[in-house]
């Protein structure tokens, strides 16, 4: 299979509905012939900032010399984006092989009905990557979670060490209307004998849900931000210096990632690390300030142009947009020009609360999704805001560039994604 091939095999089965359980999946990685046993897997849940941690977990053990995949979803442009190995996403030849053996092997198994149907677009991507990271040998692999996690396809992985960076408000059809039960279905993937880091503040609901788990199912918990371990910040100039005390250790970092919310991510990761550590894994002295410092994720407060400035973020979410808003006040960032469109199943009307006092002038638009909200329903979310609507994201970034303000683009992945290929000369 070419990777026009592959990418066409996955753009065909992406509207597909049907989904492998738990079960399923695993019996497909059980009858692959490619063997994840040399791999070492962290798995890493979380409403937000598990995309970020993820890659601060795979920067430190990269610097320390190991091979390290990393699974991550969604992309912003290239589907590629999702398997990466040190860092670099795969090649389009290592690409296509994967997708083939996958396709392949999910097909012999439909034939003697040993499963439902064929794994999905998000499962599909995901064997594959187990596919490339057992071809290149990795020594470890960090998987984020898709969605929630008592039944995401990368709880079929056992792995060494698991994380929540914290439960919030979203995709509310899929896993409940409550964060007791959105942070049960996050707080699943605890195992027994597997240790499990939580982000989640001491005395949330998050934190109380991911604590009965833990319990209950025999898994050591660490709580990153319980005393007595603590993070301590302080703003520079264009990063953060961070010390984050353990209770036993000290590490000193420095987070060079927009956004004072980046710290606690990279804290995090470094929460995951020092539980490793303690359980006999070596690691070079510097592996964790080198890792942070170099850790770079596209998309999350990144400047992509400067004249005028133009600032994209993957806030999708309210918890997403509060952190946003946060930067923003901090940084004085008032007046700007938002760009802003979203997915019809978000709580955008919370959002846009959030964004509009900030805001100067207004520009909405649609992202390039089946689920995207008609931006004109967002108007009346900013009373007193000149606004206008292009549904077009090119013509949206054209209008934008005209008031001559910093722009603030979110919302949306999808829109993010979109915006990062006008920019680069797409369409």
């Amino acid at each position: 299979m070419h990777y026009a091939a592959a990418l066409s095999y996955l753009e065909r089965i992406q509207g597909e509905t049907g989904k492998l359980s738990l079960a399923g999946i695993r019996r497909v990685i059980a009858s692959a012939p490619f063997v994840t046993g040399g791999t070492r897997f962290v798995q890493v849940a979380g409403t937000n900032g598990k995309g970020s941690t993820s890659h601060y977990i795979a920067a430190i053990l990269q610097r320390s010399g190991l091979r390290v995949g990393l699974f991550t979803s969604p992309h912003l442009q290239d589907v590629r984006e999702r398997i990466r190995v040190n860092g670099r996403p795969v090649s389009r030849a290592a690409f296509a092989r994967s997708v083939s053996a996958v396709r392949a092997l999910g097909e012999k198994l439909l034939a003697a009905g040993r499963i439902a149907n064929l794994p999905t677009f998000f499962e599909t991507l995901l064997l594959a990557a187990l596919h490339h990271f057992a071809g290149i040998r990795a020594d470890w692999a960090v998987l984020e979670v898709g969605l929630g996690g008592r039944l995401d396809a990368t709880s079929a992985i056992q792995p060494e060490i698991a994380a929540v960076t914290n439960v919030g408000m979203d995709h509310l059809n899929i896993l409940g209307t409550t964060l007791k039960a959105i942070a049960a279905e996050k707080a699943a993937i605890a195992r027994r004998g597997v240790p499990l880091v939580s982000g989640c503040p001491p005395r949330s609901m998050g934190s109380r849900v991911i604590r009965s788990a833990t319990l209950r199912r025999r898994a050591p918990l660490i709580e990153a931000f319980a005393p007595p371990r603590r993070l301590d910040v302080e703003k520079e100039r264009d990063g953060y210096s961070c010390r984050y005390f353990t209770g036993e250790r000290e590490y000193r970092f420095r987070v060079t990632q927009r956004g004072r919310h980046q710290c606690r991510n990279a804290a995090l990761a470094v929460a995951v690390i020092d539980e490793l550590k303690r359980r006999g894994l070596a690691l070079d002295a510097g592996a964790v300030a080198a890792g942070i410092r170099a850790m770079s994720i596209p998309g999350r407060l990144e400047l992509l142009a400067q004249h005028p400035p133009v600032i994209l973020d993957g806030a999708h979410n309210l918890p997403g947009v509060r952190a946003l808003a946060g930067y923003l006040r901090e940084e004085s960032i008032r007046g700007f020009t938002l760009l802003f469109g979203v997915l019809r199943d978000k709580q955008y009307p919370a959002m846009a609360r959030l964004l509009a006092p900030l805001a100067g002038q207004v520009v909405l638009t649609e992202p390039r999704s089946e689920r995207a909200l008609p931006p004109e329903r967002l108007r009346r979310f900013f009373p007193g805001k000149k606004c206008r609507v292009e549904r077009d994201c090119a013509r949206a970034l054209a209008v934008a560039k005209k008031f001559k303000r910093t722009i603030i683009i979110c919302g949306s992945l999808y829109l993010v994604g979109c915006m990062r290929e006008i920019a680069r000369g797409g369409k």
